[in-house]
């Protein structure tokens, strides 16, 4: 009988280092970099981060691999690369929207090339009536570090072209606020920074509230129209870059009275590149907040967000997952989560009273006497509903009609497929349908709801919170952070045998805390489900100083939290244990996914 477990070749295996390789390189200036997974000639999708704001430039790259690829990648004489493309690949990277790079990784060395295939197909438009033309890759164009400004550069040269930027100006708004209370600073006090000299031209501009964000409802206004007004920035000048880096010097030197505890935030709309001899624009960014710390300007995302080095992050997670976002040191074997805040706005407001109205739908109070369980029963489960009993009073019971799927206690029930079932409640529509009221035994419950269940049921309805905290993936651009309610959490995940618990809480309850804001530390069990050996979670967490970004705050005290951890539940690498660290047990006990 053959073996049927899958191998892998030497190419094949060299074709991933290839594509690895790149990613890595680009990831190194801070872009993005996936990869493809579909055939149709490139490899890589890469967008593309100027001054660390996201803009909407990206581009390609096809990977070729000296020995996998040795069919279409030839060594010259010259010591350069010759590489066959088919020619229908060239045409569509010519009319494409993006730039797209040939991209050679050499075995022997680890080194890669690049060239812009294009540029050489516009040189020479002859090479199409070819089956498969050849690009030449020059060894001269070592794709490294080193060459990030160089791809910029032609990234931003291609869309020069077919923007047109050479008759445009690019432009933005921005919304002065002060915070913690998301107060729109009035524009009578936009005078000075306005006629400031400055390399961009402002002026008073504004918008119709209906149009923008929805989350913009949250600003505090003091005038009652319906424009909220802004300030305008723009520039004859189309670089990104240069326009990135004159915003930042000018909002920076925008200057307000403030309080104690009070900073000033600004909400930058997308840079706009517009054609002054057309109705043409483009937006090249997205939304985008700033504030100003002790007369440093930070970007409120990296903040709060930016991950320590020597952390991987996550990249992939199931619906049962461990909750909210892990990122992993396998070296300190530690995890941490950052959290930031803000106001909550009314679209959250409206999804928890729709959760509200779905989960009060989904069950019908009934009372019946206890012989009469059997026949109610049958008759509902005719009709795809069930019963759980709430009170047993032997002659009388309290229970409730409802879905088989329905289960508040973990937050499990099922949307109701039309609006009469939304509006009416998911198990009354049913009921209502069947005409089953006069036809199941007993009477529906008037009474007063049971405190455990009316608990649970009315989670969304009792509600009474201002702020929301939210995980990175969580994060609206371009919406202020209530920067002093961030919070850091790390954590230690060990299996740990039951004997050994009592000990761990003994040494937690004589360990000293540390000198943090809303410091916290707790060890308990975090999964016991289907491990020989319990996990257990040893986990700190505290509020950084408003002065200091997430990042900076976990370094600071780093060295003292390993220290905790070390002394309370030390890293154990124990072969009997099917789970050995923190980063064993997120990936396969938390089924969380690390980048490589």
């Amino acid at each position: 009988m053959k073996n049927s477990t899958p191998i892998q070749t030497d190419s094949q295996n060299l074709g991933d280092i290839g594509e690895t390789t790149v990613q890595l390189i680009l990831k190194k200036f801070k872009w993005t970099a996936d990869i493809i997974k579909s055939d149709f000639g490139e490899d890589i999708d890469s967008n593309i981060f100027i001054d660390n704001s996201r803009t909407n430039y990206h581009l390609r790259c096809q990977v070729k691999s000296t020995t996998k690829d040795s069919e279409y990648v030839k060594l010259l004489k010259n010591g350069n690369y010759s590489v066959s493309i088919a020619s229908s690949t060239l045409k569509a990277w010519l009319t494409s929207y993006f730039p797209v790079f040939l991209i050679i990784y050499e075995e022997q060395s680890d080194l890669c090339y690049w060239c812009n295939p294009i540029e050489q197909i516009l040189k020479n438009p002859s090479k199409l009536e070819k089956e498969k033309p050849s690009i030449q890759v020059p060894k001269k164009n070592i794709f490294n570090l080193s060459s990030k400004e160089i791809i910029l550069e032609e990234v931003k040269s291609f869309y020069r072209k077919i923007q047109r930027l050479d008759e445009s100006i690019i432009e933005c708004k921005i919304v002065p606020i002060l915070m913690p209370n998301y107060r729109i600073i009035p524009f009578h006090h936009y005078s000075s920074f306005i006629f400031e000299s400055n390399e961009l031209s402002p002026e008073i501009s504004g918008d119709y509230i209906e149009l923008l964000p929805s989350w913009m409802s949250v600003l505090k206004r003091i005038d009652p129209t319906s424009i909220l007004t802004s300030i305008k920035l723009k520039s004859n000048n189309t670089e990104i870059d240069v326009f990135l880096t004159n915003l930042k010097k000018k909002i920076n030197s925008f200057e307000y009275s403030l309080k104690d505890n009070e900073w000033i935030s600004f909400i930058v709309s997308p840079i706009t590149i517009e054609s002054n001899k057309s109705s043409w624009s483009n937006e090249i960014t997205f939304w985008n907040s700033y504030s100003k710390l002790k007369n440093t300007l930070i970007d409120d995302y990296d903040y709060c967000f930016e991950i320590p080095n020597n952390f991987l992050r996550q990249v992939s997670r199931r619906a049962r997952s461990w909750e909210y976002l892990h990122h992993v040191n396998p070296t300190k074997d530690v995890a941490i989560q950052l959290f930031g805040s803000f106001e909550i706005t009314p679209t959250i407001k409206k999804i928890d009273q729709i959760h509200d109205n779905n989960i009060k739908g989904q069950l019908v109070l009934w009372s019946c006497k206890t012989e009469e369980i059997e026949q109610l029963q049958e008759i509902l489960s005719k009709n795809e509903l069930t019963i759980r009993i709430i009170e047993n009073n032997k002659a009388k019971q309290l229970l409730a009609i409802t879905t088989p799927m329905f289960d508040p206690f973990i937050g499990l029930y099922s949307v109701p497929m039309d609006w009469d079932s939304f509006e009416k409640g998911n198990v009354r529509n049913k009921l209502i349908q069947n005409k089953l009221f006069d036809l199941i035994p007993g009477k529906e419950y008037k009474g007063k709801v049971p405190e455990f269940l009316s608990e649970v049921l009315n989670k969304y309805s009792d509600k009474d919170y201002k702020s929301v905290t939210i995980t990175e993936s969580e994060y609206i651009a371009g919406f202020p952070l209530k920067l002093e309610e961030r919070e850091i959490f790390v954590s230690r995940f060990q299996m740990i045998p039951n004997e050994s618990v009592q000990e761990i809480k003994e040494k937690l309850n004589k360990s000293q805390p540390l000198n943090l804001k809303n410091y916290h530390i707790e060890f308990g069990l975090k999964d016991d489900s289907m491990w020989e050996t319990p996990i257990y979670e040893l986990l700190i967490s505290w509020t950084p100083e408003i002065i200091k970004s997430s990042k900076e705050s976990y370094i600071d005290n780093e060295s003292k939290i390993l220290e905790i951890f070390n002394n309370l539940m030390p890293t154990k690498e124990i072969d009997s244990l099917r789970l050995k660290n923190t980063y064993e047990i997120l990936r396969f006990a938390g089924e969380i996914g690390f980048e490589k």
